[in-house]
């Protein structure tokens, strides 16, 4: 494990699936499970699959500009660096593998590693919106956090490889034909959608999408101890941009300074031109 196959010519030929869950693995293929591509585009088919890789098509040594590589062991969550031969893996019934049309081969040793700046924002939410279906069942159903639905609080863990737990009200339950009580539930979502005004800034309101690899970092904490809280998103340039800040003006009122995500998925020269075309209206209004 971890030497190049014959396939691979330089020192360039792996990309990462930023976030995987390992299955099984044995001396010759790794299982994983992990976000699907969606064959017709509709997001609503970005479903949790299980793929299987040869170990000639991993790069399993460590990667020096990787954060949370993932160790091959059932159980573990992380990142994982495939070959092209390995990204065009499908599963069983035909799905690719989530981001596959951007990934960046620049692993393990290219000079210029994939980068993209990330901020942290806080955001009063006024909605965080769930288009979800339940372990084991393929209906569909969506569920507003702050609403009726759900309970009181929530601690979710998105990462893209693995299902996420929600908290439900009776009146949830009942609505999802489940006992009729509060109780938890593990789901997996296909939109996660989050209306609100940054912290910083009350009199503007935004939206995103955090499952966009565009918007949002592929893991994401909502943590909140009643509805209406302030929840904390961890954002690309164009994620901050839709709630009308910039990266600039966070980092000046809250003190913190923005980070850079080592690996890099979607950040394509297409999104960060977007980003800084709409971080320059936003500093034109503020200082007109």
């Amino acid at each position: 494990m971890g030497t190049k196959t014959s396939a691979i010519g330089d020192d360039c030929f792996a990309a990462a699936v930023e976030q995987v869950k390992i299955e099984e693995i044995d001396d010759k293929c790794v299982s994983f499970s992990t976000r699907s591509a969606s064959p017709s585009g509709d997001p609503n088919e970005r479903l949790l699959k299980t793929f299987t890789v040869p170990l000639t098509e991993v790069y399993c040594d460590p990667v020096s500009w990787a954060t949370n590589q993932v160790e091959l062991a059932k159980g573990k969550i992380g990142t994982l660096f495939l070959s092209r031969v390995g990204w065009d893996t499908k599963s069983s019934d035909g799905f690719q593998i989530y981001g596959k049309e951007w990934a960046l081969f620049k692993a393990p040793d290219c000079a210029a590693s994939a980068t993209r700046l990330l901020t942290r924002l806080a955001v009063v939410p006024e909605s965080i919106v769930i288009r979800a279906h339940l372990e084991g069942e393929h209906e569909l159903f969506e569920i507003d956090l702050l609403g009726p639905d759900a309970a009181e609080s929530q601690q979710i863990r998105w990462s893209g490889a693995d299902y996420i737990s929600l908290r439900l009200s009776q009146r949830g339950a009942r609505r999802l034909g489940l006992k009729a009580r509060a109780m938890t539930v593990r789901a997996w979502p296909v939109r996660l959608r989050v209306t609100g005004a940054p912290k910083i800034d009350p009199t503007v309101t935004g939206a995103v999408e955090l499952l966009d690899a565009r918007m949002a970092d592929p893991v994401q904490e909502l943590a909140f101890g009643r509805p209406g809280a302030p929840v904390e998103l961890v954002l690309t340039q164009d994620g901050v941009s839709a709630f009308h800040v910039t990266p600039q003006l966070v980092a000046e009122l809250t003190g913190e300074t923005a980070h850079h995500a080592k690996l890099c998925v979607g950040c394509t020269q297409t999104a960060g031109t977007r980003a800084r075309s709409r971080v320059s209206r936003v500093t034109r209004r503020r200082t007109a």
